[in-house]
């Protein structure tokens, strides 16, 4: 009993750690959206151009990110992750001090090259430390701090800029992130430790793929597949994530705090519909229905959403329900993708899985801003609902194909 308490306060510790930092990523992408009206008002640029700013944080993960999985594979997680953070941290808190759009751009981008450590590496520590038997509730505690790291944003940019303007916000949160990414420092002889010594079948570095293996692995179909999943799920959701509150102030002349309440909504949906999702996920593991019901509704809901003129707290209903819906499949999909992936192989699918997810953050921004700039405010929500159905035609492809790892 003592070795099962031992045990267990160290799987809480580590995925503590592991799931903060993550929280962290996940705010951290969304701090402009949310105060966005605010910076147009003081930085000169166009919605296209912070399309272009939001699209070079992506864009500068998306060229990275496959080649950080490999270092994680090769050279270890703990110390890229605590680097990536010390830097990630510090571009977000300088943002403040920025007087114009290429001054934004460089330190996003910066940002984003930082943020290329964060999944690559804490799937791979999770993997390497927790006992198979807990993965599925580790990845869903991290998938939720992701998920929740997007939830407390929006308030928490608007009430900081309400308090300090959107220079002392930036200020702000990027502090936070240096305090936590000093303690990580701390912290890295213990996450090293349970990498080396934990409850994984073998540790990351072992027998990790060189590079023509391991790009034999990345172009295998399931794991081809679970990056066209990536890329399409992120095309769709991220661009509500982002335009969401300026879409619905355009189209329906919603007031920016209730269109951040039903942005909150979304993403806390997203949140609780996570936690849901790893019950379901443990009971019925990986089936075709789920992404049936909760692809297909969401796309439902979003589709609706930009077609008929619905009163505010129904489109707070709507746009909530939908980002459950979402929720409730993302811990099926790590499952899944754990189980096409080869032991000492997770940083580098991880990454290269990221690269397209970024790949596809730094392409809707832009996409989705030169169609506001254009007035078609209404054909976001008609795009984003068409990438997720076909998102779920991509993940019922990969369960029937996938389901094995490649050898």
């Amino acid at each position: 009993m003592a070795q099962i308490a031992v045990s267990t306060a160290r799987d809480t510790r580590i995925i503590g750690l592991v799931s903060f930092g993550h929280m962290l990523s996940h705010f951290y992408f969304l701090v402009i959206p949310p105060i966005l009206i605010l910076l147009k008002a003081d930085i000169e640029a166009s919605y296209l151009g912070f399309g272009v700013i939001l699209g070079a944080f992506s864009l500068s993960s998306f060229i990275l990110q496959t080649p950080i999985g490999f270092l994680v594979d090769r050279i270890g997680a703990v110390k890229l992750l605590v680097w990536g953070l010390l830097i990630e941290t510090a571009a977000i808190g300088l943002m403040g001090f920025a007087d114009s759009f290429w001054q934004l751009l460089v330190l996003y981008s910066i940002a984003g090259i930082a943020n290329t450590v964060f999944h690559p590496a804490d799937y791979a520590i999770l993997a390497a430390s927790i006992d198979r038997s807990c993965l599925g509730r580790a990845f869903s505690v991290h998938l939720f701090s992701g998920n929740l790291g997007f939830a407390i944003t929006p308030f928490t940019m608007l009430a900081l800029a309400e308090l300090w303007g959107w220079r002392g916000a930036f200020h702000a949160v990027g502090l936070i992130g240096f305090v936590f990414a000093l303690y990580l420092w701390s912290q890295q002889a213990v996450l090293q430790n349970a990498m080396e010594f934990g409850d994984g079948k073998k540790k990351q570095g072992d027998g990790a793929d060189g590079a023509p293996d391991g790009l034999k692995l990345l172009f295998s179909f399931p794991v081809m597949m679970c990056l066209l999943f990536f890329v399409l799920l992120t095309l769709g959701f991220t661009g509500i994530k982002v335009y969401f509150v300026t879409a619905v102030d355009l189209l329906y002349n919603m007031t920016l705090t209730t269109a951040n309440y039903a942005l909150t909504g979304f993403l806390t949906g997203t949140a609780f519909g996570i936690v849901a999702g790893g019950f379901l996920a443990d009971r019925v593991g990986i089936r075709r229905m789920t992404a049936f019901i909760t692809l297909g509704g969401a796309a439902v809901l979003i589709a609706l959403i930009g077609s008929v003129a619905l009163p505010d707290l129904a489109i707070f209903a709507a746009i909530t329900a939908s980002g459950f819906l979402q929720g409730l499949l993302l811990p099926t999909r790590d499952l899944l993708i754990r189980d096409v992936t080869p032991e000492g192989s997770m940083g580098k699918v991880m990454g290269f899985l990221s690269s397209g997810l970024m790949g596809a953050s730094f392409a809707v921004p832009i996409l989705f801003g030169w169609m506001l700039d254009n007035a078609y405010t209404q054909e976001i929500f008609w795009f984003a609902a068409v990438f997720i159905a076909a998102a779920m035609f991509c993940f019922v492809t990969t369960q029937d194909g996938g389901g094995k790892k490649p050898a």
